[in-house]
This record gives C-alpha cells, structure tokens and sequence, in this order.
C-alpha cells in the first residue's frame, strides 16, 4: 500500500492530476472515496485490500486532492495506518506472535 500511495503523492505532486475530474471515471471514484470514508476502518482496509491497484491509486489521488493527504483513509487507525502503509507489525499482533512460538 505504502508504494500506491507513494504513486498518488507523485501524480498530484507532478501536475499530472490537479483536480478531482482529472482522475479516471472520476465520479464513481469519487462516490466509492466517500462510501470508503464512511465505512468502518474494518471494513474500509479490507475493501482497500481487494480493490485492483489502479482503483486503489485513483481514490488516493482523490484523497490527496480533497483532504490533502493521501492517507486520509487511515486517519482514524493508527494501527491499521502503521500495518497496511508502513509495513509494520503492531504489537498486539508482535504479543500474539511470541505467544504462539
């Protein structure tokens, strides 16, 4: 996820895309951005993890151009913001790890 987002950031960030109906079938995008917003953050990582990576990075691209951050789906999950961007392993997952071993 952290590699879409980065994609997202670099379209924005060149002028490649500087508003929201420059982005591809933008109003279904933009409709499933707010159904996403909406959602559960449950709800809203698993969706986010079967989308294919272009719809992925074009609803990215519609949060940076609305809330200014890429990452706006993750705002209310650290957690989830700190294992599906970052990569990293949270430590309730780290306790569950070392339990099992």
């Amino acid at each position: 996820m952290a590699a879409l987002a980065v994609r997202a950031r670099n379209i924005v960030d060149s002028g490649l895309c500087t508003r929201t109906s420059a982005v591809p079938d933008w109003l279904a995008r933009l409709d499933q951005l707010e159904h996403l917003t909406a959602a559960a953050a449950a709800d809203r990582r698993a969706t986010l993890q079967i989308l294919d990576d272009q719809v992925v990075i074009d609803l990215l691209v519609l949060s940076y151009l609305r809330h200014g951050t890429p990452y706006a789906l993750w705002s209310d999950t650290l957690a989830g913001f700190a294992q599906d961007v970052l990569g990293v392993t949270t430590w309730a997952q780290l306790h569950t790890r070392l339990d099992a071993t």
